[in-house]
């Protein structure tokens, strides 16, 4: 069984699940940057009560607040490159007392919203959506990891017109270690892939 999700406009908050805004992180964490040294896009957060209610088999420790960075170069050809070898960026970490202001212009905020929960033989296979089984994750790229969500790239286009080819025309799955007890920078692997 899979959700579908969608993108609704919202208050930057960080008790729910975002597409863009800013990031709850720290003050003193610094901001993930790209393999070129580009400040990475917050692309989306999700409180560990939201995943964990939405993903069986999952221990995440309450409070903790999964945030989700990619690159995103408008033009040219280091694009491609940070997308399809880095991927993104997953943090998991403690809410920080307020909101940093990101490097990058920010997507929205967007409230991220589960749907009614759909067997995997109804789901359009180019579709955003959490859990289930990922549609078209070439090679094994979970790596021991669970795979907990996917976003389509004509989803986050349509959602977010000022950001357009933030996975350059691709998915991005995110995937998460089993068992995340506390703050963490090595649990969590965000994949961009495209043809």
């Amino acid at each position: 069984m899979y959700r579908p999700l969608t993108f609704t406009p919202a208050d930057d908050v960080e008790t729910a699940p975002v597409l863009g805004g800013t990031a709850w992180l720290e003050a003193q964490a610094p901001w993930p940057t790209s393999i070129n040294g580009h400040a990475l896009l917050h692309l989306a957060s999700f409180p560990a009560t939201f995943i964990r209610s939405q993903v069986p088999g999952l221990a995440i420790a309450p409070g903790l607040i999964i945030s989700v960075f990619t690159p995103y170069v408008s033009s040219g050809e280091q694009r491609f490159e940070e997308a399809m070898n880095q991927g993104g960026r997953v943090i998991a970490h403690w809410p920080g007392h307020e909101p940093r202001d990101s490097p990058c212009a920010p997507i929205g905020p967007l409230r991220i919203c589960a749907g009614t929960a759909m067997a995997e033989d109804q789901a359009p296979h180019g579709s955003s959506k959490i859990g289930g089984r990922p549609y078209w994750l070439q090679d094994d790229e979970t790596e021991d990891l669970a795979f907990v969500l996917q976003f389509d790239a004509f989803d986050l286009d349509t959602a977010a017109p000022t950001h357009r080819g933030i996975l350059i025309g691709g998915m991005g799955y995110l995937l998460l270690g089993r068992n995340i007890p506390s703050p963490s920078m090595d649990c969590c692997r965000f994949v961009i892939q495209t043809t």
